[in-house]
């Protein structure tokens, strides 16, 4: 089973009039008579030049209703075959994009904003995206830590690493990394087969960060394993990403969900 040991969430508006980020996190105990545990996690980082405040809210609450009920599934969920239940959270997760995207297309004028969902079901993290809030699996983070990856990063920079044309280091630090390709809220709505869908086991000690483009993309790998090793708490990983970022120079609005997940 799993077991959430330690979470913390922060956000800090930077040098933006206002916050453009929303997150949430739903998490349900061991249910009777099963080991499972279910933990869900979602950001959404508004378009400053698109009415980033309203975006990043309304899309939330749009995507609340099938991640909630995703929850209030998951005991029917615990003792299905692995294979139908990543079916059942793929599903869920994809609905709560499709509502999002549908209320921000709603709102008239330019209304936008990324969203990225991460789910924690048993010894599996699953996670989607659309634009570039990263989710970011770390596995045996106190010894040697691997960083993955879980989430597509829908910018110019992601997009020449995707082609070979820059390495993941390069892109952390490039400009191109600012120009959003792909978000919630454009003319016509995002086809479900688009959405890029992750699954990746978790360690017996893993942390699950999620959150804003502002908060994790802009660290290298190997910047990111030296924060993570030895934190005593997410609180204080949290902190010391954010003055690592600060005193890199970043602006942008900040906001990082992080989780210590325990698999026995």
């Amino acid at each position: 089973m799993i077991t959430i040991e330690d979470s913390y969430q922060y956000t800090d508006r930077g040098g933006r009039p206002d916050n453009q980020d929303a997150c949430l996190i739903l998490t349900a105990d061991s249910f009777p008579g099963t080991r499972s545990t279910i933990g869900i996690q979602a950001v959404l980082d508004g378009v400053a030049s698109s009415n980033g405040k309203e975006a990043s809210r309304k899309g939330l609450q749009a995507a609340y209703v099938p991640l909630a009920g995703l929850l209030a599934s998951a005991m029917d969920l615990a003792e299905a075959d692995r294979n139908i239940k990543e079916s059942y959270i793929r599903q869920y997760m994809t609905e709560a994009v499709r509502r999002a995207d549908s209320a921000l297309r709603a709102v008239p004028g330019d209304c936008a904003s990324t969203i990225s969902i991460a789910v924690v079901f048993d010894d599996m993290l699953y996670s989607c995206n659309l634009g570039d809030s990263p989710v970011l699996l770390v596995r045996h983070p106190d010894t040697e830590p691997e960083i993955l990856a879980c989430y597509e990063a829908h910018n110019e920079a992601g997009l020449q690493v995707s082609r070979g044309l820059m390495s993941e280091e390069e892109a952390a630090v490039s400009p191109l990394k600012n120009h959003l390709l792909y978000s919630l809220g454009g003319a016509e709505p995002w086809p479900a087969d688009r959405i890029p869908f992750f699954s990746a086991p978790l360690d017996s000690n893993s942390l699950l960060l999620a959150g804003s483009d502002g908060a994790l993309s802009v660290l290298p790998a190997a910047r990111l394993a030296s924060l993570v090793r030895g934190c005593r708490s997410m609180q204080q990983l949290t902190e010391r990403l954010y003055e690592d970022v600060r005193a890199a120079g970043g602006e942008d609005n900040f906001t990082l969900m992080a989780s210590r997940i325990l698999v026995s």
